[in-house]
């Protein structure tokens, strides 16, 4: 059984009867706020709750206790805030108007988690145990140390050759499709939630029920940018389906295989465009190329449909032209090809995956003059075929869209334009705008912004007017926009309920920190002060200070444990 004087209910190691657990810091008699289990509860008559780990407001986990083989776990609780509540002995209720809803979530919760304790799918994060209890359901999983693949990448030089990628993602593609085959859509595959063993293998993790991965739920949802697809932006006009998570594996592949996340979908639909830099499209198979940009494509009925479609474009040795050959692009007078020409020279700079060319891929010349042609070579229906040209010689298009012009690269120095407040489709797509041709962009990374939108640059490597030479690769910082809640007044409330409360609002359950501090008018056991002020704006990661009013009397605004949790 549980033994809170030797499991710290943090880490659930032997802390060995210490206040303070010697690995990971925590005190033995921490507990967990009021509404959510209290640490030492009993579970299915097996497993002691210890504190919570995450919080996304659907999903509630807490480190456990297996007390049958005597081994740490993981529990996830069905818990969406707003539509229930936490009433004494550890039952959820839920709250009135909300029962739809609750109940709608519950059935595919426990669904949903019953099919992976029974898969024998090869990677599958494992769920030992799946139950009903307290009016709503529980997961239990392994504990086991994974990394994602986003800190496996940042480990092992951002990007891996796809012969180092396929023996790791064919496992996972096959446990995708069994889940698909058996209605279950993840809705969720991304960088985050594809992990990576000790082992090497890759496991899929952070399965949830549809509602909880659209961003116009009612539920609070959790939706990966860049990673989630167009339909999960809005569900009422776009049905999820297999073709979500086959838009999600793509990302993931072309994050592993590029080193770069694609563009959030929304940013893609005003304009479409995705970049690949030459130097991995060069390495890159054609039929990898283009199960990537089948794929990736921003509306589901331009899209690969199902994972068994996607498999099959990926491993064999084909095009999807190739596959479609009624629909191939007709070339050399309306004589169908499937040779590739030879190359005329140049040094290609870019392949663009676009929509708007309906799954083509394009190698961008950094000549002096630029040539584009748009063309279906995929054989997928293109709305918009067209070309833009600045040169009287149309260069030589293979079957996979490469162009080379042939020109000389010049040695001139070239002025670096502003590219702050400038959007980043509009900057790898702009093909008539030949400023930016001069250069290679390379996103350094994303951060939130007050001063510019989602999806502008907010920061360059180079400044404005700084000449340099053609191809210079310039750092660009993507803006997610801003990322700040209006504090709420907890003033008055007990530390429990102050504490959900700032849950609720978004805010970090590590960030929130608990102090002492004296008043002798105000009731003992409440908040008396808050950092910052309520109605302030400050991001979701911020940290928040919320003080006490002691029973002692002191008046030293000491500290009554550092950070919660």
């Amino acid at each position: 059984m549980f033994n809170t004087d030797r499991l710290c209910p943090g880490c659930m190691s032997d802390n060995g009867g210490e206040k303070i657990c010697p690995v990971c810091g925590c005190e033995s008699a921490s507990q967990n706020p009021q509404d959510y289990l209290p640490v030492g509860f009993l579970l299915n008559n097996r497993y002691s709750v210890g504190l919570i780990k995450s919080h996304n407001g659907t999903e509630t986990v807490y480190i456990g206790w297996d007390n049958s083989k005597n081994t740490s776990v993981k529990i996830k609780e069905y818990l969406p805030v707003g539509f229930c509540e936490r009433k004494s002995g550890g039952a959820v209720s839920m709250l009135k108007g909300g029962e739809y809803t609750f109940n709608e979530g519950l059935m595919e919760f426990i669904d949903i988690n019953r099919f992976i304790v029974n898969s024998e799918l090869p990677s599958l994060m494992p769920v030992t145990d799946a139950f009903e209890e307290n009016g709503t359901v529980y997961a239990v999983m392994q504990n086991i140390s994974y990394i994602t693949v986003r800190e496996f990448l940042n480990k092992n030089g951002g990007a891996l050759k796809w012969e180092q990628a396929r023996p790791l993602f064919l496992p996972l593609i096959d446990t995708v499709k069994g889940m698909n085959d058996a209605g279950i859509v993840h809705g969720g595959i991304s960088n985050e939630t594809v992990l990576v063993g000790r082992d090497g293998k890759l496991r899929i993790s952070g399965y949830g029920i549809r509602k909880f991965r659209c961003a116009d739920s009612e539920l609070e949802s959790e939706v990966f940018s860049g990673f989630a697809a167009i339909e999960q932006y809005d569900s009422s006009k776009l049905h999820i389906d297999s073709y979500t998570d086959v838009y999600g594996l793509c990302a993931v592949l072309f994050n592993v295989l590029i080193g770069t996340v694609p563009p959030e979908a929304t940013l893609r639909l005003k304009n479409d465009s995705m970049s690949i830099p030459a130097k991995f499209a060069e390495e890159l198979p054609r039929h990898v190329l283009s199960a990537l940009a089948n794929g990736l494509q921003v509306m589901p009925e331009n899209r690969t449909q199902n994972i068994e479609e996607f498999k099959n474009e990926l491993v064999y040795a084909e095009t999807a032209a190739d596959k479609r050959p009624e629909k191939r692009v007709k070339e050399n007078g309306g004589k169908q090809s499937s040779a590739r020409p030879k190359k005329k020279g140049g040094t290609a700079k870019y392949v663009v995956i676009s929509s708007a060319c309906t799954a083509a891929v394009f190698l961008v010349a950094a000549a002096l003059i630029l040539t584009v042609f748009k063309k279906d070579i995929f054989g997928k229906k293109n709305s918009s075929e067209q070309s833009v040209s600045a040169s009287e010689e149309a260069p030589s298009v293979d079957s996979i869209g490469a162009i080379d012009s042939g020109a000389e690269v010049s040695d001139v120095l070239f002025p670096v334009p502003q590219l702050t407040g400038k959007y980043y489709a509009e900057l790898v797509d702009n093909t008539e705008n030949t400023e930016y041709e001069k250069f290679q962009f390379v996103i350094k990374g994303k951060e939130y912004s007050d001063k510019f939108a989602r999806g502008q640059i907010c920061a360059q490597s180079l400044a404005e007017g700084t000449n340099v030479v053609r191809d210079t690769k310039i750092e660009i910082t993507i803006s997610l926009g801003p990322k700040e809640i209006k504090i709420a007044n907890v003033k008055g409330l007990d530390e429990n309920s102050a504490k959900i409360e700032l849950l609720k609002q978004g805010f970090l359950y590590d960030n929130i920190e608990v102090l002492e501090k004296y008043d002798e008018d105000k009731d003992p056991g409440t908040v008396i002060e808050q950092e910052p002020k309520y109605g302030t704006q400050i991001s979701a990661e911020a940290p928040v200070k919320i003080y006490i009013n002691s029973y002692g009397g002191s008046d030293s605004s000491v500290s009554s444990g550092s950070s919660v949790g």
